[in-house]
C-alpha cells in the first residue's frame, strides 16, 4: 500500500505519526478466524456451566436450645451420584453469624435428604439456615 508524498513528510510525520498500516487479507483472515474460536470456546464454557446439576438447600425451622446452642433441621437436593458439602449458620438478631458448621451430602435416588444439625453459638441465636452449598470433587 502507497501513500501519497504530502501524507510522509518529514513535517507531517513529526505532528501527527507515521500512518498506520492496515492489515492486509491474510491477517483479516487470521484475526475472523482466531474471533471465531474463542466465541465456540466460550459458548460451550457457559454450556457446561449452565447445565451442571445443582445443589439446593431448604431450610425447614430451627430449635434454640439456650443462648450457646441451636439446632438447625435443612433438606438438601443433591443429584444422584454427587457429593456436596453445606455450610448450615446460626444468626443473633442483628443478623452476625454466632456459630456455623458445615455438613457433607451425598446424593441419593430420591434427591432429597433431611438433616438435623446442632450447633454452638457464641451468643443467643434467633435464626438458623442454610448460608450455601456447593459440589465436592
Amino acid at each position: 500500500m502507497s501513500t501519497p508524498e504530502s501524507m510522509t513528510s518529514p513535517t507531517l510525520v513529526t505532528r501527527y505519526g507515521a500512518p498506520k498500516r492496515r492489515l492486509d487479507r491474510r491477517g483479516r483472515r487470521l484475526l475472523v478466524v482466531v474471533a471465531l474460536v474463542l466465541a465456540v470456546a466460550a459458548t460451550a464454557l457457559v454450556a457446561l456451566v449452565v447445565n451442571r446439576p445443582t445443589i439446593s438447600s431448604k431450610d425447614v425451622g430451627f430449635d434454640v436450645r439456650d443462648p450457646s446452642s441451636i439446632v438447625v433441621d435443612v433438606d438438601v437436593v443433591v443429584p444422584e451420584g454427587q457429593r456436596g458439602r453445606c455450610g448450615v449458620q446460626a444468626l443473633d438478631e442483628r443478623f452476625t453469624v454466632v456459630g456455623y458448621t458445615e455438613i457433607d451430602v451425598t446424593g441419593t435416588d430420591d434427591g432429597g435428604s433431611a438433616h438435623r444439625v446442632p450447633m454452638r453459638t457464641t451468643s443467643l441465636a434467633v435464626n438458623g439456615g442454610v448460608n450455601r452449598c456447593w459440589p465436592l470433587p
